[in-house]
């Protein structure tokens, strides 16, 4: 079973497939828009960060919110039309920040995992395959968790869980047994204040890499190369803009490498780093960006196979859609008005082929639907 998911990067098991450097994506695009629905998905208390995938199993995509003042994730179960049922809100630790969806114990049904940023943990809810979830899990790790994402770093074909801890100044990684129970690590990567991060193959050679974005100052994007057994290489420093919040990847140019793409709430910027696919990426390509942009995150939202930029900006109340091209820069497509824009997914909620946004207002305490039409 696939799970989607954005502002945080899902595997199955292993690494992220992408175009061939042999092969790019040629696919043309279509023209597309996004009109708001008329109706939105109440969530807990303010919404920070959302997540897609069918957690129920017919087909419909649901969504999962984390919602940061009320310590509790929101499950709205999709019905394949634009709307959602009645959220249900599952207890877990203290100020939620980011969740993920993925299959921790290899059991077929999706399962939730969130980084507590004022608690210092990571909580884990397993997934019955109807869209209902047990008790969550605590994990404690290092204090400000922000961000955390699935993979299998270490080899053994079950999923491991990254964690960037803001606080601490390291991504710390959970060590997962494949029945849904986690053994934190031992090993960590040292880094300046993480805020974004990603989890990915950034050298071709089969094992998951990592990358940070720093909200310090100065900024800073981190990559430390992994050996495929949980430990990772030296960790490679690239300047950018002050404070970086938030980080994503994608082939937003279409060569068939992974390029990293940042957004700074401190300089309104949108920061592109292209991928030589050999662990390394050039300097950054600049885009202004509405006020305080908060989260970046990737999707082919044109049906070009190559991916695009959404980025939720609070303070511009809006997400702006940035669409790659192949061998090119990024062409912003539209910029939706969207209160209190935390972040934006992507995923064909009305069953019509289209792709849809999915916003999560953290000021209405809700998910905004925006629905996608490509001609």
């Amino acid at each position: 079973m696939a799970f989607g998911a954005a502002g945080a990067l899902t595997v199955a098991a292993g690494v992220t497939a992408v175009a061939s450097a042999s092969q790019p994506a040629t696919t043309t695009a279509t023209t597309c828009s996004f009109t708001r629905s008329d109706t939105s998905a109440s969530t807990g208390d303010n919404p920070r960060h959302v997540v897609t995938g069918d957690l129920d199993g017919d087909g419909n995509a649901d969504v999962v919110a984390a919602d940061n003042d009320a310590d509790t994730v929101s499950v709205l179960l999709g019905n394949g039309d634009g709307t959602f049922g009645t959220a249900t809100d599952y207890a877990v630790g203290d100020k939620p920040y980011q969740s993920v969806i993925a299959d921790f114990d290899a059991d077929g049904n999706p399962d939730i995992a969130t980084a507590d940023f004022d608690g210092g943990t990571v909580s884990v809810l397993l997934g019955n395959g109807d869209g209902t979830f047990g008790t969550a899990t605590q994990y404690t790790v290092g204090s400000g968790a922000r961000s955390l994402v699935a993979g299998d770093v270490d080899g053994d074909g079950d999923l491991d869980i990254a964690v960037a801890e803001e606080s601490a100044g390291r991504v710390n990684l959970l060590l997962g047994d494949g029945e849904g129970a986690f053994t934190v690590s031992s090993q960590t990567v040292t880094v300046t204040r993480p805020h974004g991060l990603v989890l990915t193959d950034f050298d071709g050679d089969g094992n998951l890499d990592v990358a940070t974005a720093s909200v310090a100052t100065a900024g800073g994007i981190s990559v430390a190369l992994g050996n495929g057994d949980g430990t990772f290489g030296d960790v490679t420093e690239y300047s950018s803009v002050q404070r970086l919040y938030s980080l994503a990847e994608g082939d937003f140019d279409g060569d068939g490498t992974t390029d990293l793409a940042a957004v700074s709430n401190g300089s309104d910027t949108l920061e592109i780093y292209a991928g030589n696919g050999d662990g390394t990426f050039q300097d950054p390509v600049d885009y202004t960006t509405s006020a305080l942009p908060v989260a970046v995150s990737s999707a082919d939202v044109n049906g070009d196979d190559i991916p695009d930029v959404l980025v939720s900006s609070l303070n511009g109340s809006s997400v702006s859609v940035y669409t790659g091209t192949a061998g090119g820069s990024l062409s912003e497509l539209t910029e939706l008005p969207a209160d209190g824009a935390y972040e934006a997914a992507a995923a064909d909620v009305t069953s019509d082929g289209t792709t849809d946004l999915l916003v999560a207002s953290s000021s209405d305490d809700a998910v905004d639907v925006f629905t996608g039409s490509c001609a």
